[in-house]
């Protein structure tokens, strides 16, 4: 009885935090999607998808597209220095309720997802960069030498305001 309780409660905060709609999606939000080589993932040990966190950096003006930066475990992709300043670190402590240890915000590399692809993987929104967090993060993109100033400009990087 209690396992049966346990389960609806889970399946309920579960539905709470389906993104259902562009409304739901705001910079600086975590959100949780399955991911696959079309959103320029490279996908290991023969997997199609996988589940990600994601931190959405910007949206196009229709709001249907999504500028997103990877959350990884590890920073150990590349020992050139450019591109190690522009992995962000994200503190557990700071985010508890969605990380088990220590992360990376992946800064070089955005991605695009569209929100019917959001919406169709039953992505969820997770939490919320904490305001320096997403201040920083948004910094490191907007000078990124990596990231093309078209992207910058559609997902309206270009734009952002710092809320500190």
């Amino acid at each position: 009885m209690e396992d049966e309780a346990l389960k609806a409660l889970q399946q309920q905060l579960r539905q709470q935090r389906i993104v259902k709609s562009a409304e739901d999606l705001q910079v600086g939000d975590i959100i949780y999607v399955e991911m696959d080589k079309n959103d320029g993932l490279v996908l290991n040990d023969g997997y199609d998808t996988r589940l990600k966190y994601v931190v959405v950096a910007g949206s196009k003006s229709n709001d249907k597209e999504f500028g997103v930066v990877l959350i990884n475990s590890d920073a150990d992709y590349s020992d050139t220095p450019d591109w190690k300043a522009e992995q962000y670190p994200l503190l557990r402590t700071n985010y508890t309720d969605v990380l088990d240890h220590d992360s990376w915000i992946d800064c070089t590399d955005p991605k695009e997802l569209t929100l019917r692809k959001i919406k169709a993987k039953g992505a969820e929104k997770m939490g919320h960069l904490t305001p320096s967090d997403l201040d920083s993060v948004m910094r490191i993109i907007k000078a990124s030498d990596f990231v093309d100033s078209h992207f910058k400009k559609v997902y309206r990087i270009d734009e952002y305001q710092s809320g500190c």
